[in-house]
């Protein structure tokens, strides 16, 4: 069982995992900053609710839960796809993160020369953090400090760049807006079965005590704009060989608890053998594939899980069981939830996603 304080966990080191990744040199944009809040609190937060909600109503984890959720709402099947969704997200985050550090080796470690190329550099930081992953969240706390001390050595070490100083408003696209939700969604997790996973015990709890899931729900995004604030202001700094290791470090300590939630998962649909063996057959396929690749499907496999968990929450799910498990203290409050989900969200995310394929292509 996961600590209820593994959530706030999650929300404090994605951040850093992804900011440099998907945003980068967007730490002096006024326009980007005012986008992603709108996106945080128009997407993000609709959409932790939702995430959390059926968590809650379920009580189960993310694949079996959307196996119950489907059967209590008389639905298809083909939504439990969030759940496969949810599963390749996990991965390809975990992929992306060893690949990043196996590039970054030869940018900022040269005189570590091991002689082999960065994708077979990378198939072995996977096989190391498949090894962490037994681990499950043991050393995320752990991880969350390598990877703060190593934003704050990169910030105060290596400077902030002097662009920081300067803020500027730059020319608003729709590209811009597909960087700011994609940074609201993926670099804090939401919508990808983590917090489900993760939160699981805690929202069960609320849910039981027939309290509000608000109580519980506003503190996490909260500490997600907090700690993507700060990562997004640190992504300006230079990185110095020290920030970059000991950062890594944590990064990898990350990425084994990512690939514990894959596993996880995995293994309640196909059974112990077949789950494990898939994880790790997986990891090492994927960790060969260019990065440019790997965030491009990452990103259209996000969005997409997204969008599926936002209809199957506001026109699938049965009214009556979320008015019931999400337990606002006003109807008005559920009103505004549900029109969030059913409109505003799907507008968001196809805007996001024109943006991002018109920068891409």
């Amino acid at each position: 069982m996961l600590s209820r304080y593994t959530v706030f966990l999650v929300a404090c080191a994605l951040p850093f995992l992804f900011t440099n990744l998907l945003a980068p040199q967007t730490a002096n944009q006024l326009d980007f900053w005012l986008m992603w809040l709108l996106a945080m609190a128009v997407v993000g937060l609709p959409i932790l609710f939702a995430e959390f909600a059926l968590s809650a109503r379920s009580g189960l984890s993310v694949w079996q839960g959307m196996q119950k959720l489907t059967r209590d709402a008389d639905a298809k099947i083909i939504w439990r796809v969030f759940a496969g969704l949810s599963v390749l997200v996990g991965l390809l985050a975990a992929v992306s993160t060893t690949t990043r550090i196996a590039i970054g080796v030869d940018a900022y470690l040269p005189q570590i020369n091991l002689g082999v190329p960065t994708a077979a550099l990378s198939a072995g930081l996977m096989v190391v953090a498949l090894i962490l992953s037994l681990l499950k969240s043991r050393l995320l706390p752990v991880g969350l400090v390598f990877i703060l001390l190593g934003a704050l050595i990169s910030l105060f070490d290596g400077g902030a760049s002097s662009t920081i100083a300067t803020p500027v408003v730059t020319h608003v696209s729709l590209k811009e807006w597909g960087q700011a939700v994609t940074l609201a969604l993926l670099s804090v997790g939401i919508g990808t079965g983590l917090y489900w996973f993760s939160g699981l015990s805690a929202s069960v709890a609320v849910y039981e005590h027939k309290k509000s899931l608000s109580g519980f729900i506003l503190p996490i995004w909260l500490t997600q704009i907090i700690f993507g604030g700060l990562a997004l202001l640190t992504s300006a700094a230079f990185i110095t060989p020290l920030s970059f290791a000991v950062s890594s470090l944590g990064m990898l300590l990350f990425a084994g608890f990512l690939l514990h939630y894959v596993a996880s998962q995995l293994i309640a649909r196909f059974g112990l053998m077949m789950g494990a063996g898939l994880t790790v057959v997986l990891s090492l396929i994927l960790s060969l594939i260019p990065i440019k690749a790997v965030v491009i499907i990452l990103t259209i496999i996000s969005l997409s899980a997204v969008t599926v968990l936002s209809i199957f929450s506001g026109f699938i799910m049965k009214i009556s069981h979320l008015r019931k498990t999400l337990n606002f203290k006003t109807e008005g409050r559920y009103n505004i939830w549900r029109v969030c989900v059913r409109i505003l969200v799907p507008l968001a995310l196809a805007a996001a996603l024109v943006g991002l394929v018109l920068s891409w292509f």
